[in-house]
């Protein structure tokens, strides 16, 4: 049976009018807290990823040291050393580029943005390519027996390398994450505000409906 009562009918709508800014306060709520989660998980991911990416400038220079002190004095230590440091720096590729290889295996696209996947693939940085050439050189030198290694073509060679090119490649990746980093954290927190401007906008409205509520029970 309808209930054809008049003040049922203004209850209901006056709780409905209550219900839907408090459900939208209790959604955004509620979304500001999944927004707060992830831009502190950006944080952590991205500061893992430049500080992975840091470490490539160094361990191409402590590669470079230690194959030059096996090039000179044929120090089974410093080979060691050199090696270490090569698959560490290996390593990290790896892992920097694990997202964009796993990606690619699904079909899907690359996570990377488009300024680091020219960075790491397309000329004239080609950080991909920079460091195979390099890797391949750096091992290629510690496997040959320094009383047979022609010690100044083998420094030139190498050199050519492990210097700036390599380096400047480094730098500009990690550079291009820093600045990725800002911007995301910079777009999370600007959609948090929003958020946060649409709530109190959303208890505003709450509050004026209950005083223009209580003004009409008062009349």
């Amino acid at each position: 049976m309808v209930n054809t009562d008049p003040t049922y009918k203004k209850r209901s709508a006056i709780s409905f009018v209550y219900i839907v800014p408090l459900t939208v306060i209790a959604i955004l709520s509620i979304c500001i807290h999944f927004m707060l989660e992830e831009v502190i998980e950006a944080q952590s991911d991205t500061g893992k990823i430049v500080n992975v990416s840091g470490q490539q400038r160094m361990l191409s220079q402590r590669v470079s040291m230690f194959t030059l002190e096996y090039l000179m004095y044929g120090s089974q230590d410093s080979k060691l050393l050199a090696i270490n440091a090569l698959n560490s720096l290996k390593n990290n590729h790896k892992y920097l580029l694990s997202e964009h290889y796993g990606a690619q295996v699904l079909g899907n696209e690359s996570p990377l943005s488009d300024e680091l996947l020219a960075m790491y693939f397309k000329e004239p940085i080609n950080v991909d390519k920079k460091l195979r050439m390099f890797s391949d050189r750096v091992e290629e030198v510690l496997k040959i027996k320094t009383q047979t290694l022609n010690l100044d073509t083998a420094q030139e060679s190498f050199f050519s390398l492990a210097k700036e090119p390599l380096l400047k490649a480094f730098n500009a990746v990690v550079i291009q994450y820093e600045k990725e980093s800002v911007d995301r954290i910079k777009k999370l927190h600007t959609i948090q505000g929003i958020v946060i401007i649409v709530i109190l906008l959303s208890i505003v409205v709450e509050l004026l409906l209950v005083y223009k509520a209580r003004n009409k029970k008062q009349i």
